[in-house]
């Protein structure tokens, strides 16, 4: 897991017969049916279902490069000059990475990146880090684009959704952007 939003200084372990029952445990890291909100899940105890727990991250892909807002330069010096677009991407459960596409034109066209995985995967093929990717395109290209979005795809096929698709606690979700 990325060590920027799960953050854990390990002090002891307790090894028990049954699951905990830590309030965070229950009442955080859940995906609910999207018609379930948090009343509903109170009254009718889906808070403590085990198959709405999160056990993996899904597959999830970033835009680092352009920065949001930069201004590019676009003139008839620059116009042909290569620009390269950059990323991170991964996916949970120790799948690898296999594609990221980006689309500056609102999903109808879609280009295929380049994957560096700078990690190997460890001794049963598990890809437990993320991986970079780039596209290179021309920065005319870019000229008039008003939106880049990236999708990424591993090797079970697994891809982001055009779409966010809501629910209660708003996790899991990650729509191309």
């Amino acid at each position: 897991f990325i060590g920027g939003r799960m953050v854990k200084w390990l002090k002891r372990i307790f090894v028990t017969t049954q699951e905990s029952d830590c309030y965070y445990h229950y009442l955080d890291n859940r995906v609910l049916p999207s018609h379930v909100d948090a009343e509903l899940a109170s009254a009718e105890a889906w808070w403590y279902k085990p198959e709405y727990i999160i056990n993996e991250l899904n597959i999830n892909s970033v835009i680092t490069t352009p920065c949001h807002e930069d201004i590019l330069p676009i003139n008839s010096w620059t116009a042909q000059r290569p620009y390269t677009l950059r990323g991170y991407a991964y996916s949970g459960g120790g799948r690898k990475v296999t594609r990221v596409e980006v689309t500056m034109d609102g999903g109808d066209t879609w280009h295929v990146g380049k994957l560096d995985h700078q990690e190997k995967p460890n001794k049963y093929g598990k890809y437990w880090c993320w991986c970079f990717w780039s596209l290179e395109v021309e920065l005319a290209n870019l000229l008039g684009t008003k939106e880049i979005a990236v999708r990424a795809w591993d090797e079970a096929l697994n891809t982001q959704p055009e779409h966010l698709i809501w629910n209660v606690m708003g996790m899991m979700n990650n729509c191309w952007f």
